[in-house]
């Protein structure tokens, strides 16, 4: 393929312009402002209500919060351990879990989607993923073609468990890489070499998985410009379907792990520009599609099918095909989406077990969505999705005329149509190319909870760059 003819390439000032703290919106509104008052109770009225549309089906999500050491750089939600009866613990919380949410849901048992994440799925024996699947195959119904996915750590994933998984109907697999280089992989505690990495895609293609995705990071200790674009090449020739390339957020005070990391040796603020630039440089040059802000897929792959037919959607297991209009969460710290509201559980392991076992649920906060809510969210998952807004949909959807309901927040547009960043053809708003990597600051234009300089009414976001 002629890069010089599909490369994208973004200015660096406007990377400098835009770098302001921002949602990375996997909802609308987000996390830190759902409230503690939506609990168990609100949790079971919204499930009851769900299950009267019994034509619909449901995703799921599950988490599994456990791996045997934590890289320096993580910030998931993770319990390390190597206690065999504390897992054994959570799975049967997280079995009463899957009964009470199902006993509840009644006829509404389709699923057309399922992820596993974490931590590391993995840390599972076969056994113990068997247990789950099990009880999720007696409660619930699997259509043809389900998605079923799952997060992975090549270093403590077997053949053994790649073929079970397998037998079992996944067929997507994400693959955590974050750097390619060994002196990075040293300084964030997770060293696995290239062959590694291979060698466990190639035991997906055999196995007839029908994705492999891999993340990386940039940001990263002892990251350049240089090294990082041969990671980029490297990563290229392994021709994973879809990359998923994630800013690093460097936060020690909240995040404990992190303080193994020396602050010398992160890359500075205009490296850090460099290294996001040259990551979409290099993915587009060699074919994949830009999804979002941070994710590419190869042409063919379902998602860039998916985005070119307005089809992609945006939550908590990142960019997707909507197969379904609402989302179990289970396990700890999991978040789910029922009945236009939000819920999520407790994130701590004893906390998240002792809710189940006492209230049946273990949500600890919230949303209900208001009308003006889902309007909003309408607006953010066109653009931050599929790059496009049209007026006429959300005019028959919602009744209500863009310019009209939207006049403040279309006059705050401008510096983005001014960069060329955002075009307003007949009948909607499209994302240019550039544009889409500054989607998140196009999108907080029309966030409501948002101060006004990219900082919420709580803590403040990660950097959009």
């Amino acid at each position: 393929m002629d890069s010089t003819n599909n490369s994208t390439t973004v200015p660096i000032e406007l990377l400098r312009k835009y770098d302001r703290p921002g949602p990375r919106y996997t909802s609308y509104p987000t996390a830190p402002i759902w409230s503690s008052d939506v609990g168990p109770d609100v949790y079971a009225s919204a499930l009851k209500a769900a299950s009267v549309r019994e034509d619909e089906t449901l995703a799921i999500y599950i988490h599994i919060p456990f791996c045997r050491c934590r890289c320096y750089y993580c910030g998931c939600n993770t319990v390390i351990t190597r206690n065999s009866d504390k897992v054994k613990l959570y799975i049967e919380a997280l079995l009463r879990e899957i009964d009470n949410s199902a006993d509840l849901l009644g006829k509404r048992n389709r699923i057309s989607q399922l992820h596993f994440g974490g931590g590391t799925p993995t840390f599972l024996e076969t056994s113990e993923f068997g247990r789950i699947l099990d009880k999720l195959e007696s409660r619930f119904e699997f259509i043809d073609g389900c998605e079923k996915s799952l997060e992975i750590d090549p270093r403590v994933t077997t053949q053994e468990q790649l073929t079970y998984l397998a037998g079992r109907g996944f067929n997507r697999i994400s693959i955590g890489v974050q750097d390619l280089d060994p002196g990075v992989q040293r300084a964030i505690g997770r060293v696995q070499s290239t062959d590694l990495i291979k060698g466990v895609m190639d035991q997906c293609r055999e196995l007839k998985f029908k994705g492999i995705n891999i993340d990386l990071i940039y940001g990263l200790p002892l990251q350049t410009p240089e090294n990082f674009r041969q990671t980029l090449r490297t990563a290229i020739a392994l021709r994973p379907d879809r990359v998923a390339v994630y800013s690093f957020a460097y936060l020690p005070s909240v995040k404990s792990n992190q303080m193994k990391i020396n602050a010398e040796d992160l890359p500075h603020t205009e490296d850090k520009y460099q290294l996001f630039a040259s990551a979409i440089e290099e993915f587009t040059a060699a074919g994949y599609m830009q999804i979002g802000m941070d994710h590419f897929a190869l042409p063919d792959d379902e998602l860039s099918r998916a985005q070119a037919d307005g089809r992609l959607f945006r939550n908590f297991m990142g960019y997707t095909v909507q197969s379904a209009p609402e989302m179990l969460g289970l396990g700890m710290s999991s978040i789910g989406y029922i009945d236009d509201s939000f819920f999520q559980n407790f994130s701590s392991l004893d906390k998240y077990m002792e809710s189940v076992k006492s209230r049946r649920f273990a949500t600890y906060r919230g949303m209900r969505l208001s009308g003006d809510d889902l309007i909003r969210q309408h607006v953010i998952s066109s653009l931050m999705c599929n790059f496009h807004l049209d007026f006429e949909s959300l005019r028959q959807k919602f009744k209500v005329s863009y310019h009209e309901y939207f006049a403040n927040e279309h006059r705050k547009l401008v510096e983005f149509f001014e960069d060329d960043l955002l075009a307003e053809p007949n009948g909607g708003l499209t994302i240019t190319t550039i544009g889409r990597t500054f989607i998140r600051n196009i999108a907080m234009t029309f966030d409501a909870y948002l101060d006004g300089t990219g900082g919420g009414k709580k803590p403040t976001f990660s950097r959009t760059i």
